[in-house]
């Protein structure tokens, strides 16, 4: 199948991990891997089980289609989705307060 060489998912989990600004450890307890199995499977020579697939694709905020096929469902805003992912918590609201702010900049700008 295209798409599922175990290097090429792979090197999307580390893609993944390195726009979030994960560190290797970081994503390893949040999908509850070892760091070593991480890494191993970082670089293409580990597979991992579905259980595994869905920690980590709740870890990074993608879909399983990305992960293996590297299919985005809504690439105008993975990445947006991505980078909120790894916000924590106690900043959401502040997050939200800021991008409702600035869509309706937006909108005002528009409707000039």
């Amino acid at each position: 199948m295209e798409g599922t060489d175990a290097k090429e998912i792979g090197s999307r989990i580390l893609e993944c991990r390195k726009k979030l600004r994960y560190s290797r450890e970081k994503l390893a307890e949040a999908a509850d891997v070892s760091n070593s199995f991480l890494a191993e499977v970082e670089h293409g020579t580990k597979n991992f089980s579905v259980p595994v697939l869905a920690r980590l694709c709740r870890a990074l905020g993608v879909s399983a289609d990305y992960l293996l096929f590297g299919r985005e469902e809504t690439p105008d805003t993975s990445g947006i989705l991505q980078m909120i992912s790894g916000i924590e918590p106690q900043y959401l609201p502040y997050l939200e307060e800021l991008l409702a702010a600035y869509i309706k900049s937006i909108s005002l700008a528009e409707s000039r």
